[in-house]
């Protein structure tokens, strides 16, 4: 016995004759875990139902499973659901199928707590079972649903808006811990131009408060550069989403000083060149 589990083990009932296997991948700047983290309801109707370019769901199951960015060769389980009904339809001008799906019972249980290990062979994500299930095994059942990427640490910080704003509206508790009284150096990069702005926090506000500022406000703060930039792209919140990045410079330690945060914030403004052509600093 090697103590690998397969796949097929924990859905003996299911036959795979049946399925198609959604391998759901990032389309364009959208990840489908933080879509099945934030809203299954968006996740089961525009991710699985809704319109679809081909006819990729063509037998009367779809089995989803979601890539989990942070974990190589992991995917969680989505659910299983039913193919009510499809129909041709058009969008942005170009032909495909609209879908009509529902949860199906089964393996309900599994929803969020199941992740598969599997290395992708190709990007289709409409795969046959035939073609893949024999590689796929169990890598973990866990005891409580996904509900977000765990904390990395602050070195590791280096995530998009869209991801940040998801944990924070979540209120993900361990995220929440981290960085509610963490004091310290942050850059938003604006992966589309290139640009940059550094900022801190310190004395009572955290960087917990300090970036929800950020989603409470559209992406700017009121900050007049970003500001200026959001307004100028004229799809505001939505830019950020798909471009603003977000990283810890420099955790502050609990002794040092509003004074010193500031002069740090300074150094790497000027490390970084976020003042002037290259950046979105105006002081």
């Amino acid at each position: 016995m090697n103590g690998i589990i397969s796949l097929n083990t924990l859905f003996p009932d299911l036959d795979w004759q049946d399925v198609k296997i959604h391998v759901a991948q990032k389309s364009g700047k959208t990840r489908p875990i933080d879509v099945f983290t934030h809203s299954f309801d968006e996740w089961q109707n525009r991710w699985n139902g809704n319109f679809h370019s081909n006819h990729c769901w063509n037998r009367p199951l779809i089995f989803s499973i979601i890539e989990l960015p942070m974990e190589r060769d992991r995917w969680l389980f989505g659910g299983i659901f039913n193919v009510i009904s499809h129909k041709k339809g058009k969008k942005n001008g170009k032909d495909g199928e609209v879908y009509k799906v529902g949860l199906h019972s089964m393996g309900s249980e599994f929803i969020g707590r199941l992740k598969v290990g599997w290395t992708k062979d190709a990007r289709s994500k409409g795969r046959k079972p035939e073609s893949i299930l024999a590689d796929m095994v169990v890598a973990e059942v866990m005891p409580e649903p996904y509900v977000g990427e765990d904390f990395p640490g602050y070195a590791y910080i280096n995530h998009d808006y869209q991801t940040l704003e998801n944990l924070w509206s979540d209120a993900k508790q361990d995220w929440l811990s981290a960085l509610i009284h963490c004091q310290g150096v942050y850059l938003i990069s604006d992966i589309k131009t290139g640009m940059r702005y550094v900022g801190s926090a310190s004395g009572e506000e955290g960087i917990w408060s300090r970036w929800a500022t950020y989603f409470k406000t559209g992406g700017h703060a009121n900050n007049k550069l970003l500001k200026n930039l959001l307004n100028k792209r004229g799809n505001g919140v939505d830019y950020a989403r798909a471009n603003f990045q977000f990283s810890l410079l420099e955790q502050a330690s609990s002794r040092d000083s509003e004074q010193y945060i500031i002069q740090r914030e300074v150094f790497w403004k000027n490390a970084l060149l976020s003042r002037g052509e290259f950046g979105l600093n105006d002081n």
